[in-house]
């Protein structure tokens, strides 16, 4: 009998030692955020799903975009983030973790959970948004491990059948995760195609679990596989219909696409899961505000700042909403504020600058162009774009 004995404990202990490894989540790539990949002007959420490493602001200002780079995982979690400047900034970055570059900064969550950032990239959602339950304490593994083993007989075998299928199913689960943490080492190594295929197999032994179907859309980000990553987005707000980490995620690829319609609703699901997540409420102003919807991005905004009321990211956007709206005074005085808080803001700088232009003040307009043009050299540019020259 020591055999049997010998593998029940074994199982017991990769039970064990897979639930205190954290939920899967907690690994993911999720968040979009991250991001970093930035749609347009202010990057999207990030893809990645851990808010607290999330490096950049739920959107970015013009010209903050960023090409999705390559995984350089570096211990956070937004991979691939969304778009820069494209995208409001992630993110995450809810903010921007996926596209592709991976730990930069603390999603929207992290304001309220974790989170996707939007200077850069909105940040992920909060963590807790998408998070799945905890494992199984160790205990009741070992329980049903007992069960299973039934060595003193007592048990009737309907009894053993029960435990005995717990204890596999629970195996099966916990495989599934380590070959998700794998694959989140893989990726973190730049082996995309290996992080992909470690995906693959953690969904084939648990396609209940979103956090999977996330990490790997992030993946395939990464890759400009934009299909398949949609694909998977889909699928993992299928598996779990609460997960701000994959709303945000979604939000944020559609916003690198140039699907304003569909990012601002994604974005609005980040906000209705967490009503404090300013950087959400910051990613739907700058997607509804290049989309066409300037009016309804003002109220998204100033909710934003309700929040938080010097966040920089957040006044630089309004002031962006306010000058598409020929509100000069008002964009005026919120690019001032911005700029108080981060004094070399391009957007804001060259905001300011076409504010003054309008305004007649040629010298001082000129100084803040050139100052804009200085930090970001496409920034007229990507104003250009947004009709604003």
């Amino acid at each position: 009998m020591r055999a049997p004995r010998l593998i029940a404990h074994a199982i017991v202990a990769v039970v064990a030692g897979l639930a205190a490894a954290a939920p899967a989540e907690a690994q993911s790539q999720r968040s979009q955020w991250p991001w970093e990949n930035r749609p347009s002007y202010r990057p999207a959420p990030p893809t990645r799903a851990e808010p607290a490493v999330r490096s950049e602001p739920y959107r970015s200002a013009p010209g903050n975009r960023a090409e999705p780079a390559g995984p350089d995982r570096s211990g956070g979690v937004t991979t691939v983030a969304p778009v820069k400047r494209d995208i409001p900034r992630g993110a995450g970055t809810p903010g921007a973790t996926t596209m592709p570059s991976p730990r930069a900064e603390p999603s929207p969550a992290a304001r309220e959970m974790p989170a996707t950032a939007p200077r850069t990239s909105p940040s992920p959602p909060p963590a807790s948004a998408g998070r799945r339950p905890a494992s199984p304490a160790p205990a009741a593994g070992a329980q049903a491990a007992a069960g299973c083993m039934n060595e003193d007989r007592s048990l009737p075998s309907e009894i053993v059948i029960r435990h005995c299928d717990a204890v596999i199913a629970e195996s099966v689960k916990n495989i599934a995760k380590a070959y998700h943490f794998r694959g989140v080492a893989l990726f973190n190594k730049n082996d995309i195609d290996g992080a992909i295929a470690d995906y693959g197999e953690a969904i084939r032994l648990d396609p209940t679990e979103s956090d999977y179907y996330n990490s790997r859309a992030e993946a395939y980000e990464a890759k400009k596989d934009f299909g398949r990553a949609m694909a998977d987005y889909n699928a993992a707000i299928k598996a779990n219909p609460n997960s701000a980490y994959a709303y945000n995620n979604r939000g944020a690829a559609y916003q690198r696409k140039g699907d304003y319609a569909r990012a601002s609703a994604d974005y609005g699901e980040v906000t209705r899961l967490q009503p404090q997540n300013m950087d959400a409420w910051n990613a739907r102003c700058w997607v509804r505000a290049v989309g066409g919807d300037a009016r309804q991005a003002l109220a998204d905004c100033n909710r934003a700042l309700q929040i938080k009321a010097d966040a920089a990211d957040v006044l630089d956007t309004r002031g962006f909403v306010h000058l598409k709206l020929g509100q000069l005074d008002q964009a005026l005085k919120d690019f001032e504020a911005a700029l108080k808080l981060d004094p070399k803001l391009p957007a804001s700088l060259y905001g300011r600058g076409l504010v003054k232009l309008k305004k007649g003040d040629s010298e001082g307009a000129r100084a803040d162009i050139a100052a804009a043009k200085a930090v970001r050299a496409d920034i007229a540019e990507e104003f250009a774009r947004f009709g604003l020259r």
